[in-house]
Order: C-alpha cells, then sequence, then structure tokens
C-alpha cells in the first residue's frame, strides 16, 4: 500500500484520516476527528498538518466558538477519492481472501470487542504498565 499511496505524497497515517473523511463527510472538529478514529492528539494533528501541506486539507476556526479548528477536504481530495477506495477494497480483499462471509463477519465482531475493551480502559485513570 505505500508504493501506492507515495503517488499522492499520501502516508498510511494519512491515508486513514483522508478515507474516513471522504467517506463520513467533512466540517468536523479536530477533536470530533480525533476521538472518532482513536488517535491521540498529535498524531490526529500531524496527520492533519501533512495532509494540509499536500493540498487535500483545509483547517478553518469555527464561527461560533474560536477554539474549534474544522477541518475541510479540498477538490484535490475529492479528486482522487474513487482511486483510494479501490486501493483500500483492494487491500480488503487481500486480507479477508479466503475468508467466508460469516467468518469476516466474526473478524469483525472480535475486532469491534477488542475497540470496546481499549476504549473502556482509555475511559479509566489506568496508569501505562512498561
Amino acid at each position: 500500500m505505500k508504493k501506492e499511496l507515495q503517488r499522492f505524497d499520501i502516508g498510511r497515517g494519512q491515508f486513514q484520516f483522508l478515507m474516513y473523511l471522504l467517506k463520513k463527510g467533512d466540517g468536523i472538529s479536530q477533536e470530533e476527528l480525533n476521538e472518532q478514529l482513536n488517535f491521540d492528539k498529535a498524531t490526529t494533528a500531524r496527520a492533519i498538518k501533512k495532509l494540509i501541506k499536500n493540498g487535500y486539507l483545509t483547517k478553518k476556526i469555527d464561527d461560533n466558538d474560536h477554539r474549534i479548528n474544522r477541518i475541510f477536504l479540498t477538490n484535490k481530495a475529492y479528486q482522487i477519492y474513487n482511486e483510494m477506495v479501490k486501493m483500500n477494497d483492494y487491500w480488503e480483499r487481500i486480507i479477508t481472501d479466503n475468508l467466508s462471509t460469516e467468518e469476516k463477519e466474526m473478524v469483525q465482531h472480535i475486532l469491534d470487542k477488542m475497540l470496546t475493551n481499549i476504549l473502556k480502559y482509555k475511559a479509566k485513570d489506568h496508569e501505562e504498565v512498561s
């Protein structure tokens, strides 16, 4: 995937943010994007900064609350949407190639449970174990 993304000057990290915004819509706050994708603030900020630098996103201060940055897709982002979806679908087919529909659903169910566990853990005030 890295090689395919290079022609768009996008890394795998930025790909996740861009795909989310292309599928779900833009205009959300940087904080909302951070929460939806479950990344730390620094990772989200770096990805957004690179996508802005490369012309895929713009950032605008919210009209009602100047502490909030809203993230918007540019025409350049919309122009590569179909190729991004094809690339995403291609890799999804590769990793699920010999799985039945039932197995794919089971994997998704397990991953959803694992994510829920992570989110519950993060919601509590735990010290990280080293």
